[in-house]
Parts: structure tokens; C-alpha cells; sequence
């Protein structure tokens, strides 16, 4: 069995318990238990009877549901087995990227047929001139677009080919405004060494995690947290392989396998609260992050214009 398929297994049973059926059966069981009780003179031979068999089936569901449980934990210990090669090829799909030309990678993470402008929204609701944000490879989106209202606004990628596109979207004069800045995602050193510590209201990765190992993910959670202000938020994307559409991705040597459990439990062990999260049909799955606190700012006003794309 693939391991798409023992994830979409292993979903459908955790969907399912006897618990809602044996609460359902103890409120007909009581009712009938309640009405004998009202006249036991009539139906004292039958009372401790009826009483025994009620707990014979208290016992019994239990049992089920104790089996049943047992049956899910050795079906995610069978995925936990299956699923290791592909940490490791998602390191094999990684360098492969690395060795492609920028215009090559850009083209094929181009948008999808994902509608974006829920996202779009919700970034625009967080935009505000008082911070500055981080974009991790603007690429071909436009949700740049939505958080020109930040000041400054910085890119990163892991070289100039790839911010080109996303800052010629806007003309000379706030192309000059932009922080673009080429990192090196190395396991060894901090990947955001150039940047400043507690300083971004908002950072969004939007369809780069997808592409990117856990270990990697792992270190940008890391660091992002730390260039965040208390109150900042992290958007980004990833390829949640808690999902069977996600797994998929995996085998057809597309996406990185990111369990969403693992993303989540490190996320909250580094003191993130995660606060908005939400999965398409397919396999996207959008999370937002937040690094504990309130925003402020001492800025006490901005120089008042329009920005638009060219």
C-alpha cells in the first residue's frame, strides 16, 4: 500500500469513534432504566438484571473503543515507517532545484488554479505602514501587491533572478524602497544573518515550503521567529502530508514531505501561537503563526502616496 493511500486509511478512521454512538445508546438505555425505577414494586425481579446488562454494555463499548484506538496507533506506527525514505527524498528533489536556472523554477511554481483572494484579504487586513514586513521569494504572485502598505517591505531570496520579477511589477522609485536581500540557506549558518532581530510585524512564505525539506522549514521557523516582533505573524504555505492529496505530491517527486503534525508541534514548541489555519480540497494548506505579544511601534507618521504596480 502506498503511503497516500495509508494516510487517507489512517484519516478516514480517525474520523470515526463509538463514543457519539454509546452517548446516543445511554440516553434511550436511561430513559428506559428511569422509567422502571418509577415503579419498583412492579419490576423488582427485572431492575438488577437490566442494571448488569447496562454496565455489560458500558464495559463492551469501552473495550471498542480501547481496541479501536489501539488499531489507529498501529496504523500511524506503519506510517511512520513508511514515510521515512521520503525525508530523504525530499532532499533529493531539493538539490535538484537548486540546480535549475531561476526563470525555470519561477515557471513552475507559477499560480495555480488555487483562488488566492482570501489570502489577499487577509493580508491586506494586516498590512500597516507602522512595521516592516519579509517576503521569502515573491515569485510570480502578486501578493506583493497587498503589502506595499508595510514600510520598508524586504525580499529575500537565494538570488537577485529570482526577486527580479516581483520588483519589476513596480516602477524605479519604489523599486528603490525595497530591501532586497540573496540568503543562503545553509544548515550550518543562519539563513537570515542579514536581517535584524524583532523587527518584522509580518513575514509570508507563500508556495516556498511546499519545496523545501523539514529540516530546512524547521531552521526558517527558527530564525523567522526571532526577526519577528512580538505580535508578528507568519503566513505561509506548506505541503501538509497529514493530507493524502499532499502525500501524493511526495510520490510524484513534486512537493517535500512536511507532516502538518510535526509543523505544528515544532511550531508551538518554539512559542509560536498558531493562529489561523486552513486546508483547500486539494493539497494546499495555508497556517498562520504568531510570536506572543502586542505590535507597537514608535513610528509617529509616513510620508502619505500611492503605490501601483507599473
Amino acid at each position: 500500500m502506498k503511503l497516500s493511500e495509508l494516510v487517507a486509511y489512517c484519516n478516514q478512521l480517525d474520523a470515526l469513534s463509538s463514543v457519539p454512538t454509546l452517548k446516543t445508546a445511554n440516553l434511550e438505555l436511561d430513559k428506559i432504566l428511569h422509567l422502571i425505577g418509577t415503579q419498583p414494586e412492579l419490576m423488582t425481579s427485572f431492575t438488577h438484571d437490566l442494571d448488569g446488562q447496562y454496565a455489560d454494555i458500558q464495559k463492551v463499548f469501552a473495550k471498542f473503543e480501547d481496541d479501536l484506538n489501539h488499531l489507529k496507533f498501529q496504523l500511524k506506527q506503519k506510517i511512520a515507517t513508511a514515510e521515512r525514505p521520503w525525508f530523504q527524498e525530499s532532499y533529493t528533489l531539493y538539490e535538484g532545484e537548486l540546480m535549475q536556472a531561476a526563470e525555470s523554477v519561477l515557471e513552475l511554481r507559477k499560480p495555480n488554479t488555487l483562488d488566492t483572494a482570501p489570502f489577499q484579504i487577509r493580508l491586506s487586513q494586516y498590512a500597516n505602514w507602522k512595521y516592516p514586513a519579509l517576503i521569502i521569494r515573491p515569485g510570480l504572485e502578486t501578493f506583493i501587491e497587498n503589502m506595499v502598505a508595510y514600510d520598508p517591505l524586504y525580499l529575500i531570496d537565494l538570488s537577485h533572478d529570482y526577486l527580479t520579477p516581483a520588483m519589476n511589477r513596480f516602477n524605479e522609485q519604489y523599486q528603490n524602497r525595497l530591501r532586497p536581500y540573496v540568503v543562503s540557506e545553509d544548515l550550518d549558518q543562519d539563513i537570515l544573518a542579514k536581517i535584524s532581530n524583532s523587527q518584522f510585524g509580518m513575514c509570508l512564505a507563500y508556495n516556498y515550503f511546499n519545496f523545501r525539506p523539514f529540516e530546512i522549514l524547521k531552521k526558517y521557523l527558527a530564525e523567522i521567529y526571532q526577526k519577528l516582533k512580538p505580535g508578528g505573524i507568519l503566513a505561509f504555505t506548506f505541503n501538509d502530508c497529514d493530507r493524502p492529496t499532499a502525500v501524493r505530491l511526495v510520490e510524484n517527486y513534486y512537493c517535500c514531505y512536511t507532516p502538518g503534525y510535526l509543523v505544528r508541534e515544532l511550531a508551538v514548541s518554539m512559542g509560536y501561537e498558531i493562529v489561523y489555519s486552513w486546508n483547500d480540497p486539494g493539497p494546499t494548506t495555508w497556517l498562520e503563526l504568531k510570536k506572543p505579544g502586542e505590535l507597537t511601534s514608535l513610528k509617529g507618521g509616513q510620508t502619505l502616496a500611492k503605490i501601483v504596480p507599473k
